[in-house]
């Protein structure tokens, strides 16, 4: 068994510990195993997507032992390389589109809306690292069985109600930024199809207990906006 040594980064439900060279581990903080992510790690990796490399799973399944992908997040990027900002939206779009072409594997819990292709469901800028040799997309937590178009809308989502940090003028700029970069990655993707599902996405989002009261609101805002004709409009 290996040990875990320095915490590297914490999400909302696991940590990330440092356990050798080129070796994290990810360990989820209810005891609840990881073995579903590891398995569609695998999977993805063998049909040629950019996830990281599972090492072994222990604790129970608890602690899930993976290859150590360093870069900065995609989010990150764009902060530093604004003027990249369009090229790092399509190069998120392409990788929905890749991930949405791999059947799921048997066994991967169904999301309920009758697709059959593996979807993260948290494909946003910030869980995709973006490694000397290309991006690799992490935390596969929410991975399950559905249609393309719900991942899309998923990410269409949380980009769209994610609160932003710092003063009110770093805040406004960096909403401006957030607009572009969606309308580009809506632009590559396939937004028509992701937009029929929206509210269905933005209910779950609501009832997701990691979302925040003022997301909420927001969400619970954007989804009266929506007309049962028409699910393509812009955010309140």
């Amino acid at each position: 068994m290996r040990t875990a040594d320095r915490l590297l980064a914490s999400g909302r439900d696991a940590d990330i510990y440092e356990v050798s060279a080129g070796l994290v581990l990810r360990r989820s903080r209810d005891g609840r195993s990881l073995a579903p992510e590891a398995e569609v790690m695998d999977h993805v990796r063998r049909a040629g997507f950019p996830a990281p490399r599972v090492d072994d799973l222990q604790d129970d399944g608890a602690g899930l032992v993976m290859e150590r992908v360093d870069g900065p997040l995609m989010g990150e990027a764009v902060l530093r390389q604004p003027w990249r900002l369009f090229e790092f939206a399509r190069l998120l779009a392409e990788l929905h589109r890749s991930l949405g072409s791999i059947p799921a594997p048997a066994g991967l819990r169904p999301l309920g809306d009758d697709g059959d292709s593996v979807v993260h469901l948290d494909l946003h800028p910030y869980n995709v690292i973006m490694a000397s040799h290309g991006p690799v997309v992490i935390d596969w937590s929410s991975a399950a069985r559905g249609r393309p178009e719900t991942d899309v809308a998923a990410t269409w989502v949380i980009i769209q109600c994610s609160e932003i940090p710092g003063s009110p003028m770093q805040s406004a700029l960096s909403r401006l930024g957030r607009t572009a970069f969606l309308r580009s990655f809506l632009r590559h993707s396939a937004k028509e199809a992701a937009g029929h599902v929206l509210r269905a996405v933005i209910s779950a989002r609501i009832s997701d207990p990691h979302v925040t009261d003022r997301e909420r609101r927001y969400l619970v805002r954007w989804a009266l906006s929506l007309e049962p004709s028409s699910q393509l409009s812009s955010a309140p």
